[in-house]
């Protein structure tokens, strides 16, 4: 089996999204894109991803000298249109132009998931649970599922509270009750069965400290056949979740 952690951060990652890292004047991350395929290949990690928020720099030049094991990768941020609600979207395998492409569509969530759809581009909703502003809601959960069909299981940023409901909330889907979300909100569902997720996981790292502790496994031998399994919801998540000393521990290491 292959294993890819599929979120992680570079100094190349756009302005912090957390507050506490805003208010300090820091970088989302200092991380070096050679020191972090290092270390994932050092932790056994099969493919190595970087993706820094709305920001490609780092993954297309590792990708580059990397070629036959990194996959392109970044986080975007996208809003709900109707609110500006903020949700991160994970993007694999994609290349400069799409990424502007990309870019041009983030503010509206439900264009940037036709675009993906239409492009079959491998994505999967970072920490879905974790709320970004505070008009995020159980109404916006209700549409992500619909919009998307593979999600973080595991988030190495997030507690294993946070990350076990929200695992089994996905898991306990029926098509009777994504139908009911469908009338509710009329969006379009991706894919034929839409009750049905895939799973990523990610250490979500950005401070060089717990790459590759948190990863995403399937069956494939190149990196093309791994965003195949990502895109067939055949991937799952394995690896450590986050506590209050990891936490504390990262802001302190990037400060």
């Amino acid at each position: 089996m292959a294993k890819a952690d599929l979120h992680v951060h570079s100094r190349y990652s756009d302005r912090p999204s957390e507050w506490f890292l805003q208010r300090m004047g820091a970088a989302e991350s200092y991380s070096d894109p050679e020191r972090i395929y290092r270390m994932a290949k050092e932790r056994g990690m099969s493919f190595v991803a970087i993706t820094d928020h709305d920001a490609i720099d780092g993954a297309l030049l590792l990708k580059e000298k990397h070629p036959a094991d990194v996959i392109t990768g970044v986080e975007v941020t996208s809003c709900f249109p109707e609110d500006n609600c903020k949700i991160h979207v994970l993007v694999y395998g994609l290349n400069a132009d799409q990424f502007a492409r990309i870019q041009g569509l983030r503010r509206d969530l439900y264009a940037l998931r036709d675009y993906l759809r239409e492009r079959d581009l491998a994505c999967s909703v970072a920490h879905a649970t974790f709320a970004m502003s505070r008009r995020f809601s159980l109404e916006h959960l209700e549409k992500l599922i619909l919009l998307f069909d593979v999600f973080e299981g595991i988030n190495g940023g997030r507690s294993k509270r946070h990350n076990d409901v929200w695992t089994a909330v996905l898991r306990s889907l029926t098509p009777e009750r994504v139908h009911e979300y469908e009338r509710r909100h009329g969006i379009e569902p991706w894919g034929a069965e839409p009750w049905v997720k895939g799973f990523t996981g990610g250490s979500d790292d950005h401070a060089g400290l717990y790459i590759g502790r948190t990863y995403t496994v399937a069956r494939a031998e190149t990196p093309d056949e791994f965003l195949a399994e990502i895109r067939r919801r055949g991937t799952f998540a394995e690896g450590r979740h986050n506590d209050y000393q990891s936490l504390a521990f990262t802001t302190y290491k990037i400060a």
